[in-house]
């Protein structure tokens, strides 16, 4: 072979190694991206108004050192601060407002005092009662209600006036949600100390002393104004004044979030033993959602299947712009273009099922329940059953 044709092959070898050498180096990163979403959380400071149910059933909770008191109290004062005004109410067969301060709203009540509130306090329509509360509702309008929501079964055919209170609910939800479409919901539970007289539905009475007993607290409003007031008063304060539990539902929310690297510094990643390790950092504040369902993550799901989701993790700066940074593996080898992270809505908190009382008997043996809370937290779920997304976040990949 002359030296021309070695020189030539000698060229080739060498263009082969350089092009091999920048292809291996190009396909070695990825860049990341994604469409800016602005904050849908508004800045509105709305009227809040508050219903206090005063029915016989609620007197046990009236008493000294009670937590029902301590709470209501202590969250109305701190969401106080972000309204423009607060109204207070007691609620039964009727509407009844209140014309002095919040401490003798709720702090000085004695039973006797509760009934001289004013309306019907022997028997509740829960139905109408939160039809009521819905009715009271706007844009710009926050609207609390406190309550046992015991259900006064019937002695017959109980299991078909459960089904009707979980209808009825789902219609005034659906009709309160025509004229405010970005309706947000949050149920919460709380637990305190009860004295006084349970109403079994056959008439007959039970005094129960020092034992703690269920309530709960729905706050009803439009969810960019809500986010806002669980930002200025996170419901988790809640917890020191006995908060078991927390439900919420909207409709589907494009929510603020950027993807980066592993140490948030680039959206241009470098593998890592040879994968490819992704931060989505996320504003979850909208969606509602208490933290423990947002960091499950079984509520998630990628189009992708080998997208491998390690963890949701809360932000605890106060100055971040974020809520949460959610941690994913892009395998070696995986081929995307684009992709989507899809948070389902959740299935019904277990802690709902757990406090339902079906027949609303033997209440010593079903102290932590309440008689058919379940039905009324199915019939909001039922109102947002063409909802089974919370959020979608979109990104794409191109290879470097």
């Amino acid at each position: 072979m002359n030296s021309r044709w070695k020189s030539t092959i000698f060229s080739i070898i060498a263009l082969f190694i350089i092009s091999l050498s920048t292809y291996s180096c190009k396909s070695n990163k990825i860049e990341v991206n994604s469409k800016e979403v602005k904050s849908s959380i508004s800045n509105i400071k709305p009227t809040i108004k508050v219903f206090i149910e005063n029915s016989g059933s609620m007197d046990g909770y009236m008493c000294p050192g009670s937590q029902l008191k301590d709470a209501v109290y202590d969250y109305v004062s701190e969401v106080n601060r972000s309204s423009s005004s607060t109204e207070l109410y007691y609620i039964n067969s009727q509407v009844i407002p209140y014309k002095g301060n919040l401490r003798s709203y709720i702090q000085d009540l004695t039973p006797t005092s509760f009934h001289q509130a004013g309306g019907n306090t022997t028997s509740t329509d829960l139905g109408n009662i939160i039809a009521n509360v819905l009715s009271s509702v706007n844009d710009s309008t926050v609207s609390i209600f406190v309550s046992d929501c015991i259900l006064d079964l019937p002695s017959k055919d109980a299991q078909k006036f459960l089904t009707n209170c979980e209808i009825r609910i789902k219609d005034e939800i659906i009709n309160t949600q025509k004229r405010i479409p970005s309706l947000g919901v949050e149920i919460l539970q709380l637990n305190s100390d009860f004295n006084g007289k349970y109403f079994y539905p056959n008439g007959t009475i039970e005094n129960l002393e020092n034992v703690k007993r269920p309530y709960y607290i729905w706050i009803f409003g439009d969810k960019n104004i809500l986010a806002q007031l669980n930002t200025d008063t996170p419901l988790s304060q809640l917890t020191k004044h006995g908060l078991t539990g927390v439900v919420s539902f909207t409709n589907e929310t494009a929510i603020p979030f950027e993807i980066k690297n592993k140490s948030l510094t680039s959206n241009i990643i470098v593998p890592v033993k040879k994968n490819y390790e992704v931060t989505i950092l996320a504003d979850f504040r909208a969606t509602l959602q208490p933290t423990e369902q947002i960091q499950n993550i079984g509520n998630y799901t990628f189009n992708n299947q080998y997208i491998r989701l390690e963890g949701i993790y809360p932000i605890s700066a106060k100055n971040s712009s974020y809520s949460h940074y959610i941690k994913f593996i892009i395998p070696n080898g995986v081929q995307i273009v684009e992709d989507c992270l899809t948070f389902k809505a959740p299935n019904l908190a277990n802690w709902v099922l757990k406090s339902n009382d079906e027949t609303g008997v033997d209440i010593k043996k079903n102290i932590t329940k309440t008689t058919g809370i379940k039905y009324l937290i199915q019939g909001v779920a039922d109102a947002y059953n063409r909802e089974p997304i919370v959020t979608k976040l979109n990104f794409s990949v191109k290879r470097k």
